[in-house]
């Protein structure tokens, strides 16, 4: 778990007993293909990496229309938002395959960035420089939705 957590980019760079900290209040789940992780409104209470697997998100208006926002792999995380925001799950996380994925709790990794200065101004300029490049993505592929779509809009 630890060189999965070392070569995640919002712990890239740690010392070693900083990322030994992290894996303290990291725990391994394993979750089978088709397994729900976390569904959409649901409060949030940690993050997850995935160790090996892949996972679906998926955003829904009701229980049959649904849209896959994006299929992750190895080395991806999810449900960091809520960290930040304290708001329900914007989306549902399922294993697609079978997966390992490092569950990292709010609260645990709260206390951990209040009690390590040099630990929590790695993390939040990482997962700022990680969140501002997801709402490029974002702006970008609706400016393109917007010019296939002019009447839409």
């Amino acid at each position: 778990m630890l060189q999965l957590l070392e070569n995640l980019y919002l712990f890239k760079g740690l010392r070693q007993s900083e990322l030994s900290l992290v894996e303290d209040i990291s725990e391994l789940k394993f979750y089978r293909a088709g397994e729900r992780i976390f569904s959409q409104s649901d409060t949030a209470d940690s993050f997850y990496v995935i160790q090996h697997g892949s996972v679906s998100i998926d955003q829904s208006e009701d229980d049959v229309n649904s849209v896959q926002v994006a299929t992750l792999g190895t080395g991806s995380h999810f449900g960091e938002m809520a960290l930040l925001d304290n708001e329900p799950r914007s989306a549902s996380a399922s294993a697609i395959s079978d997966s390992d994925l490092v569950r990292i709790g709010y609260e645990p990794m709260m206390q951990l960035l209040s009690s390590n200065p040099q630990i929590e101004i790695h993390f939040y300029r990482e997962l700022s420089k990680f969140l501002c490049s997801r709402l490029r993505f974002t702006t970008l592929d609706l400016s393109y939705s917007r010019s296939q779509n002019l009447g839409l809009f």
